[in-house]
C-alpha cells in the first residue's frame, strides 16, 4: 500500500513539474532552454528510474520504463554538462528522446488495450503524438532549432499530462 502511494505521489509530482515547465517555456521563450531542458528531462529520468527500480516486478511496460529512465537522464546529463555542444545538435538529441519516449507510451497504451483498459486510446495516442513530433524534430532540424522552444514546451506537457493520468489511473497499471 506505501509503495501504491509513493508511486502516485512520484507520478503526479513529476506531471507537475513537466506541465510547470512546459508553461514556462511556452510563455517565456527566453528562458534558458538547455539549463531548464536539462533539469527536467533529467528530473523526468530520476523518476521513471525510481519507479522501475521500487516497482519493476509488479508494472506492465517495466522494461520500457527502465529505458525511459536511462535515456532522460543521460539525455539531462547532457544537457547540462555541455551547452555548447547541445546547442548544436540539440533538435537531433530532443528528437531522439521524445521519439523514444513516444514509443514507449505508445507501446504501453497497447499493453493496456490487451488488459481491456478504457482509457489506453487516451495514452496510445499521446505516444503516437510525441512519436510523430520527434520524427518530426530528427528529421527536419532547421524546423526543431527554428520552433524548439514552443515544440519543447508542448512536449513537456505532454509528457507531464501522461504522467499525470498514470498517477490517476495507477491502480490499474499494476499486475
Amino acid at each position: 500500500m506505501m509503495k501504491n502511494s509513493m508511486t502516485r505521489i512520484l507520478w503526479f509530482i513529476a506531471g507537475i513539474l513537466l506541465i510547470l515547465s512546459g508553461c514556462t517555456l511556452l510563455f517565456r521563450p527566453d528562458a534558458s532552454l538547455i539549463s531548464m531542458a536539462g533539469f527536467v528531462i533529467l528530473l523526468s529520468g530520476i523518476f521513471n528510474l525510481t519507479i522501475y527500480f521500487v516497482f519493476h516486478d509488479l508494472m506492465l511496460g517495466a522494461g520500457w520504463q527502465l529505458l525511459d529512465g536511462i535515456l532522460g537522464v543521460l539525455v539531462g546529463f547532457m544537457f547540462l554538462g555541455n551547452s555548447v555542444l547541445v546547442a548544436s545538435v540539440l533538435p537531433y538529441i530532443f528528437g531522439m528522446w521524445i521519439m523514444f519516449s513516444g514509443l514507449s507510451k505508445l507501446v504501453g497504451g497497447f499493453d493496456l488495450k490487451k488488459l481491456n483498459f478504457d482509457g489506453w486510446g487516451w495514452l496510445g495516442l499521446i505516444g503516437a503524438a510525441m512519436t510523430v513530433l520527434g520524427l518530426l524534430t530528427f528529421f527536419k532540424p532547421m524546423i526543431g532549432t527554428v520552433a524548439l522552444s514552443t515544440i519543447f514546451a508542448i512536449a513537456l506537457i505532454v509528457e507531464g499530462a501522461h504522467a499525470l493520468l498514470r498517477g490517476i489511473y495507477f491502480q490499474r497499471f499494476w499486475l
